[in-house]
């Protein structure tokens, strides 16, 4: 898999570099190039980037018919913001990492009854595109989101709707 992703991506920035000289330089540069990088990124790829990754880590299926609200979101780990897409189900919050991010490759499952509040949050103190998942367990979860509000109107209606059972 590891061999599958590295020559993919080293196929795309071939083509992408391609495109670039082609129209910036002369088309015969641009073909030397391309397949100069074609034949070493991969390789370059493979040791720097994806040797790196641990794809022993499995993640939850997510059935996406029971998906309620989902988009592409950052959680905060480690002092490193994480991207990958948050899914909201009537009972959790699932964050599952892209294939990328490499550094921290994860999933968070945060349960619903478990949650004691949802606040925004600045990123870094400027943006306000954050939300703040404070739990029972007094352990917190940021997630930088587009549409902050509708987030929170929607864990906060699966909350109420959780509490009455």
């Amino acid at each position: 898999m590891k061999i599958k992703y590295s020559i993919l991506s080293g196929l795309i920035f071939a083509v992408i570099m391609f495109t670039y000289l082609a129209y910036t330089v002369k088309i015969d540069i641009a073909i030397i190039v391309s397949v100069i990088i074609l034949v070493l990124s991969p390789i370059l790829f493979y040791f720097k980037i994806f040797s790196k990754i641990d794809f022993s880590i499995k993640f939850q299926d997510i059935d996406k018919q029971l998906v309620i609200y989902h988009g592409m979101t950052n959680h905060f780990k480690d002092g490193i913001a994480v991207g990958g897409t948050l899914y909201l189900m009537s009972d959790r919050l699932i964050f599952q990492t892209n294939l990328i991010n490499y550094i921290k490759r994860h999933e968070q499952i945060i349960l619903l009854n478990q949650i004691e509040a949802v606040e925004f949050v600045k990123t870094m103190g400027l943006v306000s595109n954050g939300i703040l998942i404070k739990n029972k367990n007094s352990q917190e979860e940021q997630f930088v989101v587009n549409k902050r509000e509708v987030w929170k109107v929607h864990i906060e209606k699966y909350l109420v709707s959780d509490s009455r059972h």
